[in-house]
């Protein structure tokens, strides 16, 4: 009956396959919007680095009008590779694209948004397969054990 529980192991190849989709969708999505958006200027009302030991991320909040005469205000987290290539900006130049999966894309980290999340994707996807090989595994080896039992030890002692 313990056995049971490595069919749990499940839960992680499928939480990877969540991460690889949703990282595809933002790579396509940051292309899709650049090529198809409205490029506009925004200005920087807020900027900030945290840097906390060996992780250091920063957010940067911006504001523009749309091509409607919307007013839109947003708050769009940073790498730290992200946050150097704007940091003493105070317009940036934007792609926005409305309804789309990755709705604003920053000009100046544009490039660098795209590596990233193809990166996000391979590693995503290499956990993905590693994780469904060791999860087949773990389900063959429950089967097997719920199928013919578990092996009875015998311990017998021979004196000479």
């Amino acid at each position: 009956m313990k056995y049971r529980f490595l069919y749990l192991i499940w839960l992680l190849p499928i939480y990877l396959g969540f991460i690889l989709s949703q990282q595809v969708m933002v790579y396509y999505g940051t292309i899709h919007t650049y090529e198809n958006g409205t490029s506009i200027a925004a200005d920087v009302t807020e900027f900030d680095i945290k840097q906390i030991a060996a992780q250091s991320n920063g957010y940067v909040v911006i504001q523009f009008i749309d091509e409607s005469g919307a007013h839109h205000e947003r708050k769009l987290s940073l790498s730290i590779q992200m946050a150097q290539r704007i940091i003493d900006t105070q317009v940036i130049p934007i792609r926005y694209l409305p309804g789309a999966f990755q709705e604003i894309v920053m000009i100046p980290t544009y490039e660098l948004q795209k590596e990233t999340s193809l990166f996000n994707t391979f590693i995503a996807g290499i956990g993905f397969i590693v994780l469904s090989v060791v999860s087949i595994t773990a389900t063959r080896f429950a089967n097997k054990q719920l199928r013919d039992g578990e092996e009875e030890i015998i311990i017998e002692r021979v004196d000479q």
